[in-house]
């Protein structure tokens, strides 16, 4: 499981309280995939998962974009890779449904990407808007619905 746990916390309040339901919720897909759930139910997990991570990049790419991030044209194209191999997992799952491949392929996904990408892009991300003094967003549980996505 890539569960979620204060050592990749980047320091950010917004930003560490997304990932912990980023986190969360990629844990609750993984095990209902492989407990075999009924598919509806997996389906929204995942449309619920691939939703959040839109606004989340939202979130994040506007405290990039309002902080002059300098590094924020690589880190938008982890997110758009990431959004692209989501995307391909909602694909497999309605074409083959939650077979023991897939379940690997999604928690390898997961961990490698999300765990790597968080520790390491978000981490260097959230330092270097910090060092700026950059604004956070409004509150997380309000900015996806009312933050405009930047430009690409």
């Amino acid at each position: 499981m890539p569960t979620w746990t204060p050592a990749i916390a980047v320091g950010h309040p917004v930003i560490d309280r997304q990932h912990q339901e980023l986190f969360e919720r990629a844990d609750r897909l993984l095990e209902a995939m492989r407990e075999r759930r009924a598919p509806a139910e997996v389906e929204g997990l995942l449309a619920f998962l691939e939703g959040y991570v839109l606004r989340h990049f939202a979130d994040e790419e506007w405290l990039m974009e309002v902080g002059s991030y300098s590094r924020r044209a690589a880190h938008r194209a982890e997110h758009a890779a990431f959004e692209r191999e989501i995307g391909a997992v909602r694909r497999a799952f309605g074409e083959r449904g939650p077979s023991p491949v897939l379940v690997l392929e999604v928690k390898d996904l997961l961990r490698n990407w999300l765990v790597r990408h968080v520790s390491t892009v978000d981490a260097e991300m959230a330092h270097s808007l910090e060092a700026r003094g950059g604004d956070p967003p409004p509150d997380a549980q309000n900015s996806a619905r009312s933050i405009r996505r930047p430009p690409r």
